[in-house]
């Protein structure tokens, strides 16, 4: 007998996208779901359009709470979440009809604690990315730990992949932080034993100017940095095969948001960047040439730069990213940053 998946949807600001997605939830070839919509305290008619889908599908379930942000709205799901499964889907985004009976049967048949698939990304109605070859890859805990942090095959992301229910056990989304996933998915990923990818897009994910990552202010900037300074010393030392990749994460990391910082004069966000620039270079030193020839040309180019002179820098890099970005946003270019 199919297990029952509960497929958890925070709802906030979505009127113009909440319909489609909720729809193609409901038209998964995989049944047994329950979709829980948790109307973050959305000002809109989002939290009203999910109540007219509960009453066409009994399998929707809808929370109506205060407006916490994203992670509250994933934690207020999961409490009532009565899935042996879990899988999460962003309220702007949509997936296609068999994503959720393909990632089952990946579970499943591999006998894995997380599977995932492979996703198209669009910016303004644009296609400009997708990973697509097919291939079904296998990986136990520190090698799905190793591609987290290499960032190119797996994201953190939490919304391509379905989880065992077990590995929720003490572990919630922060609150009142921004990027929550970068640090829940590694704990996750560090209870489950083993891995699925297949590079197969279930998935579509619209990039938004409006969404977290695309506010470019102090909290968003400063939590990213606050992440991924915390998670290096998570992990520092802890698997050591795993170092290297963990410098590298950290650094190519600190680069994205120099480049941010200098891009979209964030002066707030620099002084912050400034406090764990230390560890940067030091990390730079430690490992030369192994660690930078893992960047590719770009990220090499901006490295250069701050080493240089980070200050002297910026209206170079500022001209850079914004070369590169449109690129990438015309579809000509796929920037791993």
């Amino acid at each position: 007998m199919n297990e029952l998946i509960s497929i958890i949807v925070p709802v906030y600001k979505v009127e113009p996208y909440i319909k489609r997605c909720v729809q193609s939830i409901i038209e998964q070839s995989y049944k047994n779901i329950e979709i829980i919509l948790v109307d973050d305290g959305s000002p809109d008619k989002s939290g009203e359009i999910c109540d007219e889908f509960s009453k066409k599908d009994e399998r929707i379930k809808v929370i109506h709470k205060p407006n916490g942000g994203l992670s509250d709205a994933r934690n207020a799901g999961l409490k009532i979440a009565k899935g042996e499964y879990i899988g999460f889907v962003d309220s702007d985004d949509y997936i296609e009809k068999d994503m959720f009976e393909c990632l089952y049967k990946l579970c499943t048949e591999n006998k894995a604690q997380i599977s995932i698939v492979s996703y198209y990304e669009y910016y303004n109605g644009k296609l400009i990315s997708v990973r697509k070859n097919d291939k079904l890859e296998k990986f136990n805990k520190t090698e799905a730990i190793k591609e987290l942090l290499i960032d190119s095959k797996i994201q953190s992301y939490a919304w391509n992949k379905l989880f065992k229910r077990e590995l929720f056990d003490g572990i919630i989304f922060p609150t009142n932080k921004n990027f929550e996933d970068i640090a829940t998915t590694l704990l996750l990923f560090e209870k489950a034993e083993k891995v699925v990818l297949l590079e197969e897009p279930k998935y579509h994910y619209l990039r938004r100017n409006d969404s977290i990552i695309g506010k470019k202010n102090y909290k968003t900037y400063n939590d990213y940095l606050n992440v991924i300074y915390d998670k290096f010393f998570y992990l520092d030392g802890k698997y050591h095969e795993l170092d290297l990749y963990n410098a590298y994460n950290f650094v190519i990391n600190m680069i994205w948001v120099y480049t941010i910082i200098v891009t979209f004069d964030l002066d707030d966000v620099y002084r912050e960047f400034e406090k764990k620039y230390p560890l940067f270079e030091k990390l730079i030193e430690k490992y030369g040439n192994e660690l930078t020839e893992k960047l590719d040309n770009y990220n090499k180019v901006v490295l250069y730069l701050m080493l240089l002179d980070k200050e002297v820098s910026k209206s170079t890099v500022k001209e850079l990213y914004k070369t590169y970005k449109e690129k990438r946003n015309n579809g000509e270019f796929s920037l791993q940053i």
